[in-house]
């Protein structure tokens, strides 16, 4: 038997993958359809992972990996990757048959797969068949990395698309995108490397040489399962906040000013509740009211006797503390409460926050 500390990490991350996948799949908070690809995704690495562990520790040597244990599921993670993003996206949207068709690589491989181990297990040998299927399993191999590549960079540019079209709305809320982007970026740097481990030590009996990519794997599995499943629940609190707010607190009077630029900037702000965009900016306000940006800056710190910035966040403070104090929110986490206030991170909510009460969020919670 071979047991390491490399091969250790590998258990690590497949037994942490395998509880993912327990744990998100019988837990109600996580039913969707983007959760249960998530899910697959993670378990069908750890089930990769799983069975070059049993191979590199000696538990089954080449012959038993072959005829009783290896699986191509390489070849189910383009379809995962595409489905996952899809339906993250674009949730109510119905399943195409070109997406099922994704599947269709894996479940050829799938069926030869096991109708060879049918075949073994029944005692029926052939030279020539167990030749060809070993032959097989790189070509499969290959295969797989060309499909996961092509999915990647299809993904990148549809997310890129997405967030391009994107535009704040308050009666949705938009998706935090950028952890998958890096997510894919990872997965393409590891495809790099399983590429050229397999081009390079594919042929060789030493399969200690994949061992930096099972490892990265092992990340990949904590790193999705963490990270993936934080998001989601981040979304669900976000949504179920603005629902609450849009029947709660979404009625603002706006009383006339002095000033009219100022009027119709605190309608479009605070009326119009657009002060929770993340992204408006002192720009895009005076393009809406038809003046330069310049002369609403003067006119703000003339009339208001502040900056925009600063105007800008203590409105999303003031929001924050109805979200705070509501005990409906008790158990949110404070990443949704900042993120439904306007602040596009934690960070930043938490600097304001501090700047603005002299208190952190959490020590304001707790008052």
């Amino acid at each position: 038997m071979n047991f390491n500390i490399f091969n250790s990490l590998i258990l690590a991350g497949v037994i942490q993958g395998l509880l993912f996948g327990v744990v998100f799949l019988f837990n109600k908070k996580y039913r969707a359809k983007s959760t249960y690809y998530l899910i697959a995704w993670i378990v069908s690495y750890s089930l990769s992972n799983l069975q070059y562990y049993l191979l590199d520790t000696g538990i089954v040597d080449f012959e038993g990996f072959y005829d009783y244990v290896y699986i191509a599921w390489p070849l189910l993670m383009p379809a995962l990757i595409i489905m996952y993003c899809h339906t993250l996206l674009y949730p109510k949207r119905k399943i195409s048959w070109g997406e099922r068709l994704l599947f269709v690589p894996f479940i050829l491989g799938f069926i030869l797969g096991v109708s060879y181990k049918i075949f073994r297990a029944m005692e029926f040998k052939h030279e020539g068949l167990s030749v060809f299927f070993i032959e097989l399993t790189p070509i499969g191999e290959l295969l797989a990395i060309l499909f996961s590549m092509i999915a990647i960079i299809y993904m990148l540019i549809t997310v890129h698309r997405f967030q391009k079209k994107e535009s704040y709305s308050v009666n949705k809320v938009s998706l935090q995108l950028n952890w998958f982007k890096i997510t894919l970026i990872l997965l393409f740097i590891t495809t790099l490397i399983w590429a050229y481990s397999e081009i390079m030590y594919g042929d060789s009996d030493d399969i200690s040489y994949f061992y930096p990519l099972w490892i990265i794997v092992a990340f990949l599995i904590y790193w999705l399962g963490h990270l993936g499943m934080y998001k989601y629940g981040i979304n669900e609190q976000r949504k179920q906040i603005r629902k609450t707010v849009h029947d709660r607190y979404s009625i603002t009077e706006v009383l006339p000013q002095k000033n009219e630029h100022i009027t119709a900037m605190k309608q479009f702000l605070e009326g119009d509740r657009n002060f929770l965009d993340p992204n408006i900016s002192l720009e895009a306000v005076a393009t809406h009211l038809g003046i330069s940006s310049g002369h609403l800056s003067k006119v703000i710190n003339t009339e208001l006797r502040t900056s925009f910035k600063d105007y800008l966040n203590k409105l999303r403070i003031k929001e924050a503390k109805l979200y705070l104090k509501d005990p409906d929110f008790s158990n949110y986490t404070l990443v949704a409460i900042g993120l439904e206030a306007g602040f596009n991170s934690k960070s930043a909510f938490n600097a304001s926050f501090k700047k603005i009460t002299g208190l952190t969020p959490s020590q304001f919670r707790q008052e």
